[in-house]
């Protein structure tokens, strides 16, 4: 966020290859949505910006299949503890 060369190289660099990740899981799974979570959902538009354009770049049948939105998780970096306290309150469906 400060315009550090070396940090905002391996972001994009990161993204790239996420974006790529994800074009893969598009084509085996046909989401509408990736919600990007974590510490990535934190830089915006810096990241997720090169995840989408990478996304498109890669997913196989980009012109005639539809494409995922790429956005970020509502909840930021307290997506994961937050889904984990909701799953807590649940009772185990085993016992």
């Amino acid at each position: 966020r400060q315009g550090d060369p070396v940090a905002v190289d391996s972001y994009r660099e990161l993204a790239r290859w996420a974006g790529a990740g994800l074009a893969d899981l598009a084509s085996l799974f046909d989401p509408s949505a990736f919600i990007v979570g974590g510490g990535l959902s934190d830089e915006g538009e810096l990241v997720l910006d090169p995840i989408r354009k990478s996304y498109k770049r890669w997913l196989v049948g980009g012109n005639w299949r539809p494409v995922a939105d790429v956005i970020a998780a509502q909840l930021g970096n307290k997506a994961g503890l937050v889904g984990a306290a909701d799953l807590a309150r649940e009772p185990d469906p085993i016992m």
